[in-house]
């Protein structure tokens, strides 16, 4: 009994080891200006962390995915990230839930006014 245990908890910690920290293979960093038309921009970053929001891009923080995924529309989807394990969490659910993950961005620096947004260029 104590065997299956430890076994059961072992399986649980890798599964979530893996969730986590293991990279999403088929996912291309490119920056947020070159995504192909077709796509669609989804800003998975937290509000508090955020700062600058992407001009175009629809805004669900990853701890929303869950109850708000089904307002993505069903195209092509570019994340916006501030990790790695952001973007490993969020482009699984969103392929487990059917939805093509594609290509993402990294964005770590904070903006200098809270609430600005980056433009189109």
């Amino acid at each position: 009994m104590i065997i299956f245990l430890i076994v059961a908890l072992a399986i649980v910690l890798v599964r979530a080891y893996y969730i986590r920290f293991v990279p999403v293979k088929q996912v291309k960093d490119i920056p947020y200006r070159q995504v192909a038309e077709g796509h669609q921009i989804l800003d998975v970053r937290d509000y508090n962390t955020t700062g600058c929001l992407v001009y175009n891009s629809k805004h669900i923080p990853y701890g929303y995915l869950p109850r708000f995924y089904k307002q993505i529309e069903n195209r092509p989807v570019h994340l916006i990230v501030e990790s790695q394990m952001d973007l490993n969490l969020a482009s699984r659910f969103l392929r487990k839930k059917g939805y093509s993950v594609n290509s993402y961005t990294m964005m770590k620096r904070p903006c200098k006014v809270k609430g600005m947004m980056y433009k189109e260029v």
